[in-house]
């Protein structure tokens, strides 16, 4: 039996980590010969250090990097981006360029969580992460009989990736403290969360605090953004990170400094601090207590949807009205941290606005003051996953299927 050819669309971390990861892993279980491509997209969100990392999960794999892709959208060739007989799957970037690739390639299309009315021939199949979804993408148009429901991946991601299983839901001790993965993330709120961290210290004495970092981030990155003293619209703190100690020290303040990707750390703690993004995901499915922070401080360094991502490239009213449209989005949502958005309700309590470390610290010392809340807040959340897990495992046997069935005209 020919081995099963399949194209991955993925960009920034949280697509890597939360959907390709899990997606791939159980492809290489079910069929340990299947010829995987992943294509990495161009995205506003990315670290640069996606292709290094799938290179690292996935070493059997061929992967594209954004530059190799944008060859192939200009017509030139590519290894690796041929005709051939075979499925692509969409996990993240824009729907254009998945698109693109299985149109230019001969490819069955697949799409999760994501659709819209001018591709309703091309995707063969349109996975959905629960009802809600499914119902979106019949009301853009895909026949019903290519939607299937299959759960959020994310849930695998996290599940797959622990040596054991987790504390009771809501249940941990000491405080996590996730900055963020991107370049600016790093660069602006690693000093802001080392102030939070110096206050939550102070404020409660013996308490572990830990810094998870992400894969994505060198040592050089955080070392440049630990030792910078921070933007002063955040009023951060520098410090000196110890990479071969695995810690940072602020202040007089140690804080320890977890670089691995199996979510021990986060897994055991009594409350996580993040931004919004995949992580706050994962700490719901860890059923961990959750205060998320979004400082608005600088808007005009953000990463954005569309245009608006590279205004504060141009001089002189770039980033004034970057502001501007940052400032009207953030007051139209109600609610950043996906957790939030997945209940309909503020389960993890969010801090928005133009904040100051005490303000993140404050919040986080009153969570800490009542253990029953978290408590209930750690079983709220992990409730919200609990039924995905799976979700890879079902996808996985549903594209391997379809690609049985590919008939080999649609490469000639």
């Amino acid at each position: 039996m020919k081995a099963p050819s399949i194209f991955i669309t993925t960009n920034g971390p949280g697509e890597v980590m939360g959907w390709t990861r899990p997606f791939a892993r159980a492809i290489y279980e079910r069929h340990p010969e299947a010829e995987l491509t992943i294509v990495v997209l161009p995205c506003a969100y990315a670290t640069g250090h996606e292709v290094q990392m799938l290179h690292r999960l996935f070493p059997l794999a061929r992967v594209i990097d954004p530059g190799g892709y944008g060859r192939f959208l200009l017509g030139r060739r590519v290894p690796g981006l041929s005709r051939t007989q075979g499925v692509l799957q969409y996990l993240g970037g824009d729907l254009f360029h998945a698109a693109t690739i299985a149109r230019r390639l001969g490819l069955v299309a697949m799409t999760y969580k994501f659709s819209r009315r001018s591709y309703v021939r091309l995707f063969e199949r349109c996975f959905a992460l629960d009802e809600r979804n499914a119902r979106e993408l019949r009301a853009a148009g895909t026949p019903p009989d290519r939607v299937r429901v299959v759960g959020n991946l994310v849930a695998d991601s996290v599940l797959g990736s622990l040596a054991g299983p987790p504390p009771r839901p809501g249940y941990g001790s000491g405080i996590c403290i996730l900055p963020g993965s991107r370049p600016y993330e790093i660069r602006f709120l690693m000093p802001f969360f080392m102030a939070v961290a110096r206050e939550l210290a102070q404020r409660r004495p013996g308490v572990p605090i830990t810094f998870v970092m992400s894969p994505f981030t060198s040592d050089q990155e955080i070392e440049s953004g630990v030792q910078w003293s921070g933007d002063p619209q955040h009023g951060g703190l520098a410090g000196r990170y110890d990479a071969a100690g695995s810690s940072i020290v602020v202040d007089g303040c140690r804080f320890a400094v977890d670089r691995s990707q199996d979510y021990h750390t986060m897994a055991a703690s009594q409350l996580v601090i993040s931004i919004p993004g995949t992580k706050c995901m994962e700490a719901a499915v860890l059923g961990r207590p959750l205060l998320v922070a979004v400082p608005l401080n600088r808007v005009d360094e953000i990463a954005m949807n569309g245009i608006a991502a590279y205004l504060h490239r141009i001089p002189l009213i770039g980033r004034p009205l970057k502001r501007f449209i940052a400032y009207r989005v953030a007051s139209r949502v109600p609610m950043w941290a996906q957790p939030n958005i997945d209940a309909g309700r503020m389960v993890a309590p969010e801090v928005r606005g133009i904040l100051a470390p005490v303000d993140v610290a404050r919040a986080a010392d009153d969570l800490l003051d009542d253990p029953a809340g978290l408590a209930e807040m750690g079983r709220t959340l992990a409730g919200l996953y609990a039924h995905d897990a799976g979700a890879a495992a079902r996808m996985a046997e549903e594209v391997l299927s379809v690609a049985a069935r590919v008939p080999a005209s649609r490469a000639s």
